[in-house]
């Protein structure tokens, strides 16, 4: 499991000097967990110490919505003003994500069908 913890933080120390070296807005981690896809797609496989990290983090990622919700409860006078925009943006977030999605599970299924 040591060695899954290690990539985990390998990558996101990659992000992380991407980020800083190039003055992205991505945050470090994204990039990192993007350079991590690419990496097991091109391996086309995982190690069983990732996997192990990967589901020990999983169970306690709850815990990381506590500070989330601290944050959202403590900006309630801004939330406030911008209720409207915020709804908003959520709204048509949510269906430009579930439009994108619904068009892409189509396209895969196509392309599935089609290998067969």
């Amino acid at each position: 499991m040591l060695k899954g913890i290690i990539t985990l933080l390998l990558f996101q120390f990659l992000g992380e000097c991407i980020s800083k070296l190039f003055e992205l807005l991505v945050p470090g981690p994204v990039i990192g967990m993007v350079l991590l896809l690419i990496f097991l797609i091109i391996k086309k496989s995982s190690f069983e110490s990732l996997d192990n990290a990967v589901s020990l983090h999983l169970r306690y990622l709850p815990l990381l919505f506590i500070p989330a919700a601290m944050g959202i409860i403590t900006q309630v006078d801004i939330l406030s003003k911008e209720f409207l925009a915020i709804s908003v943006s959520l709204v048509f977030g949510t269906i430009i994500a579930l439009a994108f999605s619904a068009k892409l599970m189509d396209y895969l299924t196509i392309r599935q069908e089609n290998k067969k």
